[in-house]
């Protein structure tokens, strides 16, 4: 089991959940983030220069999965200028799901097909009606 940990910009956010999504894998965690990579620290009235981006964090069973979600990233964030974001895999040792204890690739994996429908709009924080 690893972890895909993705930073990249907030515009390309939708269509990468939407491609994880349709390859059925659905379990994300997505956080707004602030940074800088490797371009240097350009100061505005004695701040950083710092920029907002996404963290999306994955937790994959298999080396199938893992292959297709860092595609799916990939295909959407790749460009040809500077600051599009960073991926990388980590190891995970173990993985439990609170609700059921279940463990490692069981908790990863949906066993009951799901009867409804997927929709192409995603939320986030900023977004998300209450309610």
């Amino acid at each position: 089991m690893v972890q895909i940990t993705a930073v990249f910009n907030r515009h390309c956010l939708n269509d990468v959940l939407r491609e994880l999504f349709e390859n059925e894998i659905e379990g994300v965690t997505v956080t707004d983030v602030i940074g800088k990579g490797s371009l240097g620290i350009a100061e505005k009235n004695n701040a950083p220069d710092l920029y907002p981006k996404v963290m999306l964090i994955i937790v994959i069973s298999d080396d199938k999965h893992k292959t297709t979600a860092m595609e799916c990233i990939r295909s959407h964030t790749q460009d040809l200028g500077h600051g599009a974001g960073k991926m990388w895999v980590t190891p995970v040792l173990e993985v439990e799901r609170i609700r059921t204890g279940e463990k490692d690739e069981s908790a990863l994996s949906q066993p009951i097909p799901r009867a409804t429908t997927k929709s192409n709009t995603f939320f986030t924080a900023v977004d998300t009606p209450s309610s």
